[in-house]
Parts: structure tokens; C-alpha cells; sequence
């Protein structure tokens, strides 16, 4: 797996952050392991904001682009005023 700094420009400036390309989460597989890892750290948020700010950069379609941008937006405000809790039942909700 490779991995590659890169930044990400964001209302209040710039975050730096490393990131990883995404693999498919079952329970105690790596990839499991490596995404609870970044829930620890307090990285999720930008991570996935990082990823989805990649794909916006190749995307062609305005309305795409605007959503991700979006997202990715939101993203960044949950990365600056929430943390990720486990849910201990193991159930949504």
C-alpha cells in the first residue's frame, strides 16, 4: 500500500495529511485494524476527506464536483468539532 503527503485547502487554511488508498472494512481484517487506527488518532474525517477531494480533481461533471466539494466541506467541520465514539452494542442507532 502506498502512501503519499498531500494537502488539502479548507476555509480556516491548509491541513497536511497523509493518506492511504481505501480498502473494504470487514471486522479483524488489516483494513479494519488500519481504519479503527485512524478513528483513534482523530483522522478520519480529514482522511476520507482527503480521498473524496482526489476524486473530485478527475471528476468532469460540474454537479459532481460541487457535491463532493460539499461533502468534503462538511467533512472538514466534523474533523474540527467532533470525535468518532465505538458503539458498544455493535448495533446503528
Amino acid at each position: 500500500m502506498s502512501t503519499a503527503a498531500y494537502e488539502l485547502s479548507s476555509l480556516t487554511g491548509v491541513l497536511a495529511h497523509g493518506w492511504q488508498r481505501s480498502k473494504q472494512v470487514r471486522d479483524g481484517t488489516e483494513a479494519a485494524q488500519e481504519l479503527e487506527a485512524l478513528v483513534r488518532s482523530g483522522d478520519y474525517f480529514v482522511t476520507l476527506a482527503t480521498e473524496l477531494d482526489q476524486i473530485s480533481r478527475d471528476a468532469t461533471d460540474y454537479t459532481v464536483k460541487m457535491e463532493l466539494e460539499n461533502a468534503i466541506s462538511d467533512l472538514i467541520y466534523l474533523q474540527d468539532h467532533y470525535s468518532i465514539t465505538k458503539n458498544e452494542t455493535g448495533r446503528i442507532g
